[in-house]
């Protein structure tokens, strides 16, 4: 796909960040494995705290003494509840390349099944690659190089899941980083959007004064997303900061003539997990512009030229910029909505 051109629309919904939003605690959910003690390769936090792990922050890096441990085992083990579905994870603002780290995907729902190196017993989750997972056999995944990865999988409804990052062979001398992790339910818009997309890049950060004599002054608090050699805003690749675009993206959009089926749950009162609509998948799940998520302006994009670059130019980080979703019944069982996505950095 050339020139940024908007296809059907793909967001990525995190369900941790939902579940800790609606009072589910991090503690014993969402963990960290801490450094073994009994001789095990189990390697804990060196920097951060296991709540980094999930905050949606992803130039907020947790790391990890690899380097001391080649062979070591770096554990993340989440509750998610069991009726929760899942189809995708994504590591954000990682350096997989650098330190030569893989990653491991599995479920179950045995508990202990995925607390211990490997994951034995549980469930391997088959992966396919959408971002920057160059080698995958069956549920490792080798990213080709430093910054985010997305794979997708069959939907699971498998309530405990591992994440293991592991070396390629063995891990290198460089301690291994990531921002955050999202695991959750993709939701692909029914269509494509109307023809009155408008699409904006914004300075947003630049503050203009002007003097009594009509002088002009700026002030650039940042210009947009991070490209550094050490750490990257999420589907960034320029390195250095002169050799990335800047700007924060931002895409309104509306949808016309959608079946009521694709847009609100059968009953609005309790969660129905196999409901999949605009409101039960996105706009709850990121409590409105709450919570961030993963956007994707072509869901059907396949890398097509082994360049990582054009997989990462259909994607951003992004919120709802509006705070309700207003929708418009137009015919019977058929209504338009609307709404605007802008990059988070």
């Amino acid at each position: 796909m050339a020139n940024m051109n908007v296809r059907t629309p793909r967001f990525y919904v995190d369900n941790v960040s939902y579940l800790l939003s609606r009072g589910v605690a991090q503690n014993t959910n969402f963990d960290v494995r801490p450094d073994a003690s009994n001789g095990a390769t189990t390697i804990g936090l060196q920097t951060g705290t296991e709540i980094e792990c999930f905050d949606m922050n992803p130039l907020n890096k947790v790391d990890f003494n690899t380097s001391a441990t080649a062979a070591g085992h770096v554990l993340i083990n989440l509750d998610l509840k069991g009726n929760t579905k899942n189809n995708f994870v994504a590591i954000l603002n990682h350096n997989l390349s650098s330190a030569q780290g893989k990653i491991r995907i599995s479920a179950s729902d045995t508990e202990s099944q995925v607390q211990s190196p490997d994951f034995s017993g549980a469930t391997a989750i088959s992966c396919t690659e959408v971002v920057n997972a160059d080698t995958i056999s069956t549920n490792i995944i080798t990213p080709g190089s430093d910054g985010s990865t997305i794979v997708t999988f069959t939907e699971s409804d498998l309530q405990y899941w591992g994440i293991q990052f592991e070396g390629a062979s063995s891990f290198s001398g460089t301690d291994l980083f990531f921002g955050c992790i999202l695991v959750g339910e993709y939701f692909d818009m029914p269509n494509a959007p109307d023809l009155n997309v408008t699409s904006s890049i914004m300075f947003d950060g630049v503050k203009t004064l002007e003097s009594a004599a009509g002088q002009r002054f700026s002030n650039m608090a940042n210009s947009g997303r991070t490209h550094g050699a050490t750490t990257k805003s999420p589907f960034t690749i320029g390195n250095p900061d002169y050799e990335g675009y800047g700007g924060r993206l931002a895409y309104d959009m509306s949808f016309s003539y959608l079946n009521a089926t694709s847009v609100f749950p059968n009953r609005y009162q309790s969660l129905v997990h196999t409901d999949d609509t605009v409101v039960s998948d996105v706009w709850n799940k990121t409590n409105g512009s709450h919570l961030p998520f993963i956007f994707s302006i072509d869901n059907a994009y396949v890398e097509d030229d082994g360049s990582q670059a054009n997989s990462e130019s259909v994607h951003m980080f992004a919120r709802f910029a509006n705070n309700s979703l207003d929708l418009q019944q137009v015919a019977p069982d058929v209504w338009n909505v609307g709404f605007r996505v802008e990059e988070e950095f």
